[in-house]
């Protein structure tokens, strides 16, 4: 503590040389401020009645400030700060499962993805498979409603270090598999074809490879299509909570090959900057779909936003979140790190999305209504008041036609789009 008030002196003799009255007045200010903080937690942990943990007193603090911001800034402590860094890279050491909620109550969480080639699907973990335990602690505590996500952490570790799950398939026996975790990348780009010529392609997130491998699908599709070209394009962009803002700004760069993709700005003073796009790798001269819906928000946003403003797609869905700002990490010496709103961005046209989102040009609801069986049936049949959702994806290449038919018939929005982009695209498929 002692050193802290030294420092503090210290500045201020050194700053009353250099800066004018007014400057001096709030330097002092300022270190009266920090130094009634560090009295504060002093006579708390001395005399506060029970003992607490200095570090949570602080970082409750610096919470304190944050929550003073915007809904969209927040502190991380260093496991959670870690943990947001390394989905932002698309890569961490894991098994490569993303879990979810059982749709059965009280069930244990269920696979939803595999990434393709990690250990998990080497060991032919499926999606849709009951996770049982992990490291032998069941993931169904008795009395304590536990969330998938909260087992997360426990699947991920140092690269070469083990962790042993049980998993259920449905119609088989459990399994005890003890599985070594690697570095692991979670791809944030899928895509299939909807019908020769006519591409599928589906952002989950913009994380530091998005864009290049959003290139590599649409290089992939115009290879293998008639003549070598696409003749349209569904973008899916629903659920997308956004990301590196630069990736969305390189995406959207993809389909449009003049103008202006985003203009961004900063605190009053600061220069505004306008993102432009590129002819060079364009990929054009199709009909294309946006579809978004209220989970897109922020980057993916701004790739709706530009394809809406430049006439390059319409969109298709339900109305985005409403994100319009800019958010940049930074590392705080613990590891622990702050995410901190430091830019508003706006739309070609200069509309600000804040609050607003995107508005689709063709409103499509996400299910269709079921019909409810009579009184008297088996309502597990019917299934309920829940909707079904689509099949989950399932990675690039590894799509069968069938599951492709079946994804379509099952979402309408999907359907929607594809329909408007094959009559725009004069399809007799």
């Amino acid at each position: 503590m002692a050193a802290f008030l030294a420092g503090a002196v210290l500045a201020t003799a050194v700053v009353a040389h250099a800066v004018p009255s007014r400057s001096r007045t709030a330097s002092r200010d300022r270190y009266r401020t920090l130094d009634a903080f560090a009295e504060s937690l002093s006579y708390i942990l001395n005399q506060y009645v029970h003992p607490l943990d200095e570090r949570k007193l602080v970082y409750a603090a610096i919470q304190g400030m944050v929550d003073q911001l915007d809904q969209h800034s927040s502190f991380l402590p260093p496991r959670r700060y870690q943990r947001l860094r390394q989905d932002t890279e698309g890569e961490f050491a894991g098994v490569g499962l993303t879990l979810g909620a059982n749709q059965r109550d009280g069930g244990p969480p269920v696979v939803e993805a595999v990434v393709s080639g990690s250990p998990a699907a080497r060991a032919r973990v499926a999606v849709g498979d009951e996770v049982l335990t992990i490291d032998k602690r069941t993931t169904t505590p008795a009395g304590k409603d536990v969330g998938p996500k909260s087992w997360h952490s426990r699947l991920r570790g140092r690269a070469g270090t083990r962790v042993a799950i049980r998993v259920h398939h449905r119609g088989a026996a459990a399994r005890d598999l003890t599985l070594v975790r690697e570095l692991v990348k979670v791809p944030s780009v899928d895509w299939f074809f909807l019908e020769p010529g006519i591409g599928y392609v589906s952002v989950s997130k913009f994380q530091e490879a998005t864009s290049a491998d959003a290139r590599a699908a649409l290089t992939a599709m115009v290879a293998r299509s008639p003549a070598k070209r696409l003749r349209g394009l569904v973008l899916d962009l629903r659920g997308n909570p956004g990301g590196l803002l630069d990736q969305g700004i390189h995406t959207a760069d993809l389909f449009l090959d003049h103008g202006t993709i985003a203009t961004v700005g900063g605190r009053p003073g600061t220069p505004v900057e306008r993102e432009l796009a590129h002819s060079a790798g364009t990929f054009g001269g199709f009909p294309m779909v946006a579809l978004v819906d209220q989970g897109t928000a922020s980057a993916a946003e701004i790739v709706a936003g530009a394809l809406e403003d430049q006439k390059r797609a319409s969109i298709v869905g339900l109305p985005s979140f409403g994100k319009g700002s800019v958010q940049t990490f930074l590392d705080l010496r613990d590891g622990s790190g702050l995410k901190l709103t430091t830019a508003h961005y706006f739309t070609p046209s200069g509309r600000s999305l804040e609050g607003v989102g995107i508005k689709p040009d063709f409103e499509v609801e996400a299910f269709e209504a079921e019909d409810v069986m009579a009184s008297g049936g088996d309502e597990s049949e019917a299934g309920g008041d829940e909707p079904r959702p689509p099949p989950q994806r399932s990675g690039p290449g590894s799509w069968t036609k069938a599951m492709i038919r079946q994804r379509i018939e099952e979402d309408p929005q999907l359907r929607a789009a594809y329909q408007m982009v094959r009559a725009r695209a004069g399809s007799k498929h």
